[in-house]
């Protein structure tokens, strides 16, 4: 739960504050914090907050067994999440006000440790992407493949591209979890790969919408769902702002 209103989705530039609570690396946090998955599911949150002297934030841990949303040891609800795609996260939004939590033994961790999750992160939303994508194609295969042999010419040939779309964003992965293994080129590749996949689902499900049919887009059917759920995963964490300013800043460095 590191996000917060305001900052872009830049980390760096964290505003809650960390105040000592007495017990060595114990503070307690104040501030805003959004878009934090897992709430109510997950026992332990990891988040970012400033202490007073330090230029850069710290990470910091909080144990979320059993805590109120109420307020009253110091985390309340500011907002349910309502995100049109990602809705079964429960990425809430929260106000801290004293919230205890243990600062982890890693000066300047947050800055050191940015390359290495940036890459993490970026392979993990874009694996949750190609499982979105595998299943759309499985979905839409199994309605069009009793009529395939009266399929239009525009539905044949949107369906191949659909089809080869799967099949780039599928090589994409493979490539980005190959230079983030072999530790050359995993910042760049991650990067880049996350965002083509993001814009390509995009496209590629709404392709496969427009062969399956209106119906592809009711509550019944997942296609309209799915379509929003990768359209969140592609400009949420980093938002495109701040994830093409690092693609731009990339391109120079080839």
């Amino acid at each position: 739960m590191t996000s917060e209103p305001g900052s872009g989705g830049d980390i760096m530039k964290t505003r809650t504050l960390a105040q000592p609570a007495g017990a060595p690396n114990s503070f307690s946090l104040t501030g805003e914090k959004h878009f934090g998955s897992g709430s109510g599911i997950t026992s332990f949150m990891i988040t970012t907050a400033k202490v007073a002297q330090d230029a850069a934030p710290s990470m910091f841990f909080m144990d979320m067994r059993d805590m109120p949303w109420d307020g009253s040891k110091g985390v309340t609800l500011a907002a349910e999440w309502d995100g049109h795609g990602m809705s079964a996260t429960q990425s809430h939004a929260f106000h801290f006000n004293g919230v205890e939590a243990t600062q982890m033994a890693w000066p300047g961790g947050v800055a050191q440790s940015s390359p290495a999750a940036a890459q993490l992160g970026a392979c993990m939303f874009t694996s949750v992407v190609v499982g979105v994508m595998e299943s759309a194609l499985a979905y839409a295969r199994s309605k069009l493949q009793p009529r395939k042999d009266g399929l239009r010419s525009f539905e044949r040939v949107e369906w191949a591209r659909a089809v080869n779309e799967v099949w780039t964003i599928l090589q994409i992965h493979e490539g980005m979890v190959a230079a983030v293994e072999s530790g050359a080129g995993g910042v760049a590749a991650s990067a880049r790969g996350k965002a083509i996949v993001a814009e390509l689902a995009e496209v590629c499900l709404a392709r496969m919408s427009k062969v399956v049919g209106g119906s592809s887009f009711s509550r019944s059917a997942p296609l309209g769902q799915w379509g929003q759920d990768v359209r969140a995963l592609g400009f949420l964490r980093p938002p495109w702002g701040l994830a093409f300013d690092q693609l731009y800043d990339l391109s120079w460095k080839d």
